[in-house]
């Protein structure tokens, strides 16, 4: 029955298609796919908030029972349980390998993707593992955009345009922030679009944005209503804010890498689940806050400032000093509860414990203020600017840390603020790491170089493509007669000397042979090849191209032998090509 509702809704999809030219046809598109994956992160967020209802409603969040720190481990267990048993080698996690599929893969991801992160992600999440929805919400929108312009036949650049919509549209209903979606995907995923593409993303991030407003409300999105007008006598304590989030995002980074370094060393899932899970409840049982997403837990510091409806565990909390220990030690230990749930087999993201870190850091520094008798200084405020410079510390994501921030408070009074504070905590994190998190990761598993636009498109070719298997090649016992009797009928400038093996002994280049060829006293049927070729340093299948230009400077060279790993010659690769190819790449990676 599903497969005859597919085949129809193909037919009557591709009907519209001959109708429409290209460019309404990718409207269109923009707008499916923008809905699709609104209704599946809605979908998401009702199945994780029913849970979370169904286990923990009738509970204060203050109270530690047994099940909260016993079903995150659940969670987490059938989620491991999925990955490894179900999705088996097609689960991707990261927008690093969102971005490896737009560089390598032809903008595809695995259609597996369009529901394996809602299945694996909503059980870790809504049973209390203390990670995010948001970037699960990522990969779905990513994927279902890459699906429909397979299934339907689009170009590259088409598929791209609609795998960033999903991307938009994903983040636009996590919080009802369009312009946000827009710039995640803009900065997460190093395209650059012009005017004529920018139209799809804003198309499909309304969408998504629309759908979540009118279907959660208020409730489930995380909102706020109380700030404060900006002051501009308290620029100095944003100033500060902005530092504290700076060392905090390269804090949370650094950490994090070491736990994912810790448990990658472990070859058994069950042994990452037992000792990731194990953890996270002990965590849980002495922090509660660190229970889940965290949003409530933001909400009550921002909505109420009451300390008695924090969830806490010792009763002596409304103490300042103690209570300044107590918030500082969620902020140190957020990334652990994290990494033991997403190392120990369960799904989600860094998104939400950005934001969860970045809201009780606000409210920390807030706190110290206020001791120090600076009573003015506004709680509210300083927790949305924590937050905002927190997700742009630690994604690389200024743009859309500001306009994130400013959408979900429902204006822009506070935008010198999160501008001033967003700067300050990116430049912080840079001076010490020049990529992002997850663009560190794709950096050291990937040939890609992500630290800039010329690096990152250089870095998208594949020197093996651009192998010329067409020079001729010689024995090295062969002479200059029969070079030259060969070469007659060639066009090419160059010659492999190769030995019965196919492994690579020196090159021919034939400025190089010119005044001995042309000698008339020499004897070119005496001369052997060996003699004269050139022991060339050549290339290998594993260079990049970025190292095999550095090579054509070095050796002054306009074309280099290449060889696989055992030595053998594969052919030789112009440099000229690779140029011509870098130019096509930046002719591919323009989205007019």
């Amino acid at each position: 029955m599903l497969g005859i509702i597919h085949r129809q809704i193909k037919r009557g999809i591709l009907y519209v298609k001959k109708k429409l030219t290209d460019r309404q046809f990718l409207l269109f598109s923009c707008v499916v796919v923008g809905v699709s994956t609104s209704l599946a992160a809605i979908a998401l967020k009702l199945f994780v908030f029913k849970l979370e209802e169904l286990f923990f409603g009738g509970i204060h969040a203050g109270n530690v029972l047994w099940y909260q720190m016993l079903l995150p481990m659940l969670g987490i267990g059938i989620s491991s349980l999925l990955i490894v048993k179900v999705f088996k080698g097609k689960f991707l996690k990261g927008n690093d390998k969102i971005v490896y599929a737009i560089a390598k893969e032809g903008s595809n991801l695995p259609r597996s993707q369009t529901y394996s992160h809602l299945l694996t992600s909503s059980v870790t999440v809504g049973l209390g593992g203390s990670a995010g929805l948001e970037s699960p919400m990522v990969a779905t929108g990513a994927a279902i955009g890459s699906t429909f312009g397979r299934i339907y036949y689009l170009s590259y650049k088409e598929r791209t345009v609609l795998l960033a919509c999903g991307i938009a549209s994903g983040i636009a209903s996590a919080f009802s922030a369009p312009i946000a979606g827009v710039l995640f995907a803009l900065e997460v995923l190093m395209i650059d679009i012009t005017i004529n593409t920018f139209i799809p993303l804003i198309i499909s991030a309304a969408s998504g944005a629309l759908l979540a407003k009118i279907i959660l409300g208020s409730n489930i999105l995380l909102s706020f209503n109380n700030m404060q007008a900006f002051n501009y006598n308290n620029t100095l304590f944003y100033i500060v804010l902005g530092l504290l989030a700076g060392v905090t995002a390269l804090y949370y980074a650094r950490a994090f890498t070491w736990i994912e370094r810790k448990f990658a060393v472990m070859q058994s899932p069950v042994k990452k689940w037992l000792i990731g899970s194990a953890l996270l409840a002990a965590l849980i049982f002495f922090f509660p806050p660190l229970f889940g997403e965290g949003y409530s837990t933001i909400k009550i510091l921002a909505d109420t400032n009451k300390i008695d409806k924090l969830p806490i565990l010792f009763p002596h909390l409304e103490k300042s000093w103690v209570l300044l220990l107590f918030l500082l030690a969620l902020i140190l230990f957020k990334v652990f509860a994290t990494g033991f749930t997403l190392q120990g087999g369960g799904n989600g993201g860094s998104f939400a414990p950005a934001l969860f870190i970045g809201g009780v850091l606000g409210f920390f520094a807030a706190q110290l203020f206020h001791l120090m008798g600076y009573q003015n200084a506004p709680t509210a405020n300083f927790i949305i600017a924590g937050m905002a410079g927190m997700l742009s510390g630690l994604f690389f994501a200024p743009l859309t840390a500001i306009f994130l921030i400013a959408e979900i408070t429902g204006g822009y009074g506070l935008i010198i603020p999160l501008m001033l504070v967003s700067a300050i905590s990116f430049f912080v994190v840079k001076s010490f790491e020049p990529l992002s998190m997850e663009m560190k990761k794709l950096s050291e598993h990937s040939t890609l170089n992500p630290s800039d636009k010329d690096k990152f498109l250089l870095s998208r070719l594949e020197l093996i493509r651009m192998i010329d298997k067409t020079y001729l090649y010689f024995l090295p016992t062969a002479t200059i007669a029969d070079l030259r009797n060969k070469m007659i009928n060639d066009t090419k400038d160059a010659y492999a000397v190769i030995d019965e093996k196919q492994k690579l002994l020196g090159t021919l280049y034939l400025g190089d042979l010119k005044s001995i060829i042309l000698d008339k006293d020499i004897k070119t049927d005496a001369v052997i090849l060996s003699d004269v070729m050139t022991k060339t340093l050549p290339l290998s299948t594993k260079d990049t191209v970025e190292s095999a230009l550095y090579r054509f400077d070095q050796s002054e060279k306009q074309l280099l032998p290449v060889v696989n790993d055992e030595n053998q010659w594969l052919g030789f690769i112009t440099k000229s090509a690779i140029l011509e190819e870098y130019r096509m790449e930046i002719l591919r990676a323009s989205f007019n």
